[in-house]
C-alpha cells in the first residue's frame, strides 16, 4: 500500500485503488514468454514465430478498440496482414487474483462477447507435452503469388520429357563405357530413371493433373553432344574416351540437380509436402550420381597418367 493510501486510510476514507496493469493490457508480454517456450517444443521456423507474434499484436489491437469504442473514443483500423485464424480471438489472462488490492479478471467488451476466447495465460500455466494444446498457433493458409502453381507444372512436365531421353541415353552409355565400373553406374542410374518417372507421374497425380511431358530443349542437346561424346571416343585410350563419357554424364546431372531443386522449391512454397518428399528422393538420387562419377573419374585420372609414369620409370634405368 502506498503512503496515499495509507494516510487516507487513517483519516477514515476509502484510499484510492493502486493502478491495475491487468486490464485491457494484461496480457502483452504474454506471446513473447510462450513463442520463446515454445519454439523448443515443436512451433519451428521463424516465418510461424513471426506469424504468432504478429497475430497476437493484431489481437492487442482488436481489445484496444473494442475499449476505445466503449468509451465512446474514435475507432482505428487493425490492418490488412491476414492474421492466423481461431489465435486472434484468444484473450490470454494473465491476473493472479492476487496482490495488495487482489486484482480481478477484468472483463469487458475487449475480451468477452462476439468471438472472444478467454483463455488462462499459457505463461501462468501447467505444460502437459501429453495434452492438446490450448493456444491455436497454427498459421493462416499461404498467400502464394498467382501462377506459382504453373510454373510447378511446367518444371515437371520438362523434367518428365528429361528423364525419358534419357532412358534411350543411359543404355547407349553404358555400351560405351570401357570400364566395367562406369558401365555400372550408368546401369544403375538406368533403374533409378525410370523410378524417378513414377515419382514424376506420382506428383501430377497428387496435385490433380495429367502426366504430360514437354519438350525439353536442354536435355536434347546435351544427348546430342553425348552422342557426338562417344563417336570421338571410339578413336581415344580407353581412359581418356571414359573420361570424356563422364564428362557428357556430369552436365547432365547437373543440369537435372536444377531442374529438381526449383521444381522442389516451388513445391515448398505450395506447402505440398507429398510431392516435395517425391522430388527430394529423386534429387538425393541425381546428387549421389554425381559424386559417384567423381570418384570413378578420379581412379581414371590415374589410370590415364599411368603409361608416362612407367615410361620415365624405364628412361631413367
Amino acid at each position: 500500500m502506498n503512503q496515499s493510501s495509507k494516510s487516507a486510510e487513517g483519516r477514515g476514507e476509502n484510499p484510492a485503488p493502486s493502478p491495475r496493469p491487468h486490464a485491457v493490457g494484461q496480457f502483452v508480454g504474454t506471446p513473447y514468454f510462450f513463442i520463446t517456450q515454445s519454439l523448443g517444443v515443436g512451433l519451428t521456423g521463424t516465418k510461424d514465430a513471426l506469424q504468432f507474434l504478429m497475430t497476437r499484436e493484431i489481437t492487442h489491437m482488436k481489445a484496444f478498440a473494442a475499449a476505445l469504442e466503449s468509451m465512446k473514443k474514435p475507432a482505428f483500423s487493425i490492418g490488412k496482414i491476414a492474421p492466423a485464424p481461431g489465435l486472434v480471438n484468444q484473450f490470454f489472462n494473465d491476473s493472479t487474483g492476487t496482490g495488495d488490492e487482489g486484482e480481478i479478471d477484468t472483463r469487458g467488451p475487449w475480451n468477452e462477447g462476439g468471438d472472444w476466447e478467454f483463455m488462462s495465460s499459457p505463461a501462468l500455466a501447467t505444460v502437459d507435452p501429453q495434452a492438446e494444446p490450448l493456444v491455436k498457433a497454427e498459421c493462416s493458409p499461404p498467400v502464394v503469388p498467382e501462377g506459382i502453381n504453373e510454373l510447378l507444372l511446367d518444371e515437371l512436365r520438362d523434367i518428365l520429357h528429361a528423364e525419358k531421353q534419357l532412358t534411350k541415353a543411359l543404355p547407349k552409355m553404358a555400351q560405351a563405357a570401357r570400364f566395367d565400373h562406369l558401365r555400372e553406374c550408368f546401369e544403375e542410374h538406368l533403374v533409378e530413371t525410370e523410378a524417378q518417372i513414377e515419382r514424376i507421374n506420382e506428383c501430377f497425380s497428387l496435385l490433380g493433373e495429367t502426366a504430360r511431358a514437354k519438350p525439353c530443349k536442354g536435355m536434347m542437346g546435351l544427348v546430342e553432344e553425348g552422342q557426338e561424346v562417344m563417336k570421338e571416343g571410339e578413336e581415344k585410350e580407353d581412359a581418356l574416351a571414359d573420361l570424356a563419357l563422364i564428362g557428357a554424364a556430369q552436365r547432365v546431372e547437373h543440369y537435372e540437380v536444377s531442374g529438381y531443386t526449383t521444381a522442389k522449391t516451388l513445391a515448398q512454397q505450395l506447402r505440398h509436402s507429398a510431392v516435395v518428399a517425391l522430388l527430394a528422393k529423386s534429387l538425393a538420387e541425381e546428387e549421389n550420381a554425381g559424386m559417384l562419377l567423381n570418384q570413378i573419374s578420379r581412379s581414371l585420372m590415374s589410370v590415364a597418367k599411368m603409361p608416362d609414369a612407367i615410361e620415365q620409370t624405364a628412361e631413367q634405368e
